[in-house]
């Protein structure tokens, strides 16, 4: 009797998995579960500058509060008291913090205003810096605004590989008379490589 068992058992699971086996065998598709790590591209502001002519007084008649923005993509400049042949200088240090190459095409400067007509706006673009590279000098660390922009500067695009920096030095200036407050926004935009 425990024979007849056994053999019944054996003959139900060799059954199975012959059963198994020919299923598998016929399936059309096959289900594969996993992660896929894909890059990014990202530029960010590590660092900036406001620089302002060093005549006496001009913190004083024209106030300027800045900041980065907190997601380190854009700079805010609110500037009082704008009047005639007021000028600022404003550098970026922008790092590629993204896991694949881009390239700065432009930095894009806003204004709270409707009427820019009285504002010119000039940028300068350095680099591209890889790791290691001391762009400090001249470019960055001590420069006075009467030495801004400095020598050295490229046409963009500007390529970026991962943790490539490049500097940027927008002159912005106003020529109407009539006095102003604004808010100046300067953005890198994240454009793809190609």
């Amino acid at each position: 009797m425990k024979g007849k068992i056994f053999v019944i058992l054996n003959l139900i699971l060799t059954l199975t998995i012959i059963t198994g086996l020919s299923y598998s065998h016929w399936q059309d598709t096959a289900q594969v579960q996993g992660t896929i790590k894909m890059g990014h591209r990202k530029f960010i502001i590590e660092s900036e500058k406001l620089l302002v002519p060093t005549g006496t007084g001009f913190n004083q008649t024209h106030p300027i509060y800045y900041h980065v923005t907190p997601d380190n993509h854009s700079l805010i400049a609110e500037c009082q008291n704008v009047d005639y042949n007021w000028t600022i200088a404003l550098g970026l240090l922008i790092k590629n913090i993204g896991t694949l190459p881009l390239k700065l095409k432009n930095v894009e400067m806003s204004f709270n205003i409707t009427d820019t007509t009285n504002f010119t706006t000039t940028t300068h673009y350095y680099g591209p810096f890889p790791p290691g590279t001391n762009f400090n000098f001249p470019y960055w660390d001590g420069i006075p605004f009467n030495e801004v922009p400095p020598e050295g500067y490229k046409d963009p695009p500007i390529p970026l590989d991962p943790s490539d920096h490049t500097i940027t030095w927008t002159i912005i200036n106003h020529n109407r008379t009539q006095p102003l407050n604004i808010t100046i926004t300067a953005t890198p935009p994240d454009d793809p490589y190609p």
